[in-house]
């Protein structure tokens, strides 16, 4: 019997008892394989989360950051449901369809496709996003590289904030050790090390983190690159981590610049990175994540001073466009990262790299999406990076979509 259904967010199937949480202290008592069921999840809780069986909650989108997490470490998560923590009981036996977004009660066996993949080999680029560093050895033989290290997850597994972190010292090291797992493992392939993207909620619940503001809305609050340039100190501990990395040999490594709001910050970032020791272009390559209109419009403005690369947040600039929050239930239908005004400025942002010989990609949810997937082949993106388990299954879409544009194009010469 179907019990509810949310978001789908994954392709897994998972079958446990319920374990209702209501804080962040009762995560650290679930069991192995239980199906968390909880009102909000946040990425100070995977550490928690990763041995459970499944995942549900009663708030959050598919391009959440714990929806994304869980879908690399392929448990199955539903996300969305409005009322899951009053429907589902404590120790209800359960199935939980990660993709259909259903929930039965007792066992139900449900097959997925078994697709065997093949590899190609596209002209564009196929890169990988890394949230969990275990993932990295696993992926690296079959992308071309990381479209984007998230650190948080990183700093969420020592359970304490990044200012008590730098306070003892630990903040560099702590940072240098769980990317060097991830560069070493791609060596040479380059990987783009993406410095601290945490709201604010995110953070509070970690040792230390009471130094964090109450927002009502975080993901349009302090956070991104603004929220490392107000603690200079914050930001040059993680340059300090990609120092230590850069000294020992990895010179596979780039800096990507999070949800910037305006050129200025990228000037400022750049002046930090040289007070570091870090020459920008030429100690490593220097890039920009695109996921605000107003870095769309400006974009001439840092193609002049110079970037190496070009990064779209479309789920980012998707909210920032419609101007509404992308983890809000209330307003998921209108969350539409297909948008006529999101994909002109995807394709103006493409346009303008490729013009100037700049590497452009997409990466997160929206490279998992075989329509975006589509329009960005057909755009002339350079780049796609997706996440860990989509990895031969956006090479065969991506391989066969070139074809078919070359195969037009030939049809087109001869006809005329």
């Amino acid at each position: 019997m179907e019990l509810i259904k949310g978001i789908g967010s994954s392709s897994y199937i998972g079958v446990g008892k319920v374990r209702k949480v209501s804080s962040f202290k009762d995560t650290l008592k679930i069991k192995a394989g239980e199906i968390v069921v909880i009102s909000r999840a946040s990425r100070d809780m995977i550490s928690s989360l990763q041995k459970a069986g499944g995942v549900i909650t009663d708030y959050g989108g598919i391009t959440s950051h714990i929806a994304i997490t869980l879908r690399e470490l392929r448990i199955p998560c539903i996300v969305g449901c409005e009322n899951a923590t009053e429907i589902l009981e404590d120790g209800l036996l359960i199935t939980v369809d990660g993709f259909s977004g259903k929930v039965y009660e007792g066992f139900i066996e449900i097959h997925d496709s078994g697709e065997l993949m093949e590899f190609h080999n596209p002209a564009t680029s196929i890169k990988v996003n890394i949230n969990i560093p275990e993932l990295a050895s696993q992926s690296a033989p079959l992308a071309d590289g990381v479209g984007s290290i998230r650190t948080e997850i990183i700093i969420n597994r020592t359970r304490k904030h990044p200012s008590l972190l730098l306070k003892e010292g630990r903040l560099s090291e702590v940072l240098s050790k769980g990317v060097r797992s991830i560069v070493d493992a791609f060596y040479p392939k380059p990987v783009w090390f993406r410095t601290f993207d945490i709201t604010s909620d995110e953070m509070r619940n970690l040792e230390g983190g009471e130094v964090e503001p109450k927002e009502a809305n975080p993901l349009l609050g302090l956070r991104g690159i603004y929220k490392d340039l107000k603690n200079v100190q914050l930001l040059k501990a993680q340059f300090d981590a990609i120092k230590i990395l850069l000294e020992e040999g990895y010179d596979n490594i780039g800096l990507k610049i999070p949800f910037l709001r305006d050129f200025s910050e990228y000037e400022s970032t750049k002046r930090i990175l040289k007070q570091s020791g870090l020459n920008p272009h030429q100690d490593l390559p220097v890039g920009i994540s695109v996921e605000t209109p107003s870095v769309v419009f400006t974009l001439d403005d840092f193609i002049k001073k110079g970037i190496d690369f070009v990064s779209i947040g479309m789920s980012d600039l998707t909210m920032c466009t419609l101007a509404l929050d992308r983890r809000g239930l209330k307003v998921a239908r209108h969350f539409d990262l297909m948008h006529p005004a999101v994909l002109k400025m995807v394709e103006m942002t493409i346009g303008k790299c490729n013009k100037k010989g700049i590497e452009c990609a997409i990466c997160g949810h929206a490279a998992t999406d075989e329509g975006i997937i589509t329009k960005m082949v057909e755009y002339g993106i350079s780049t796609i990076s997706t996440n860990p388990d989509q990895i031969l299954k956006v090479r065969k879409k991506v391989h066969n979509l070139e074809n078919k544009i070359k195969y037009n194009q030939f049809k087109s010469i001869n006809l005329h």
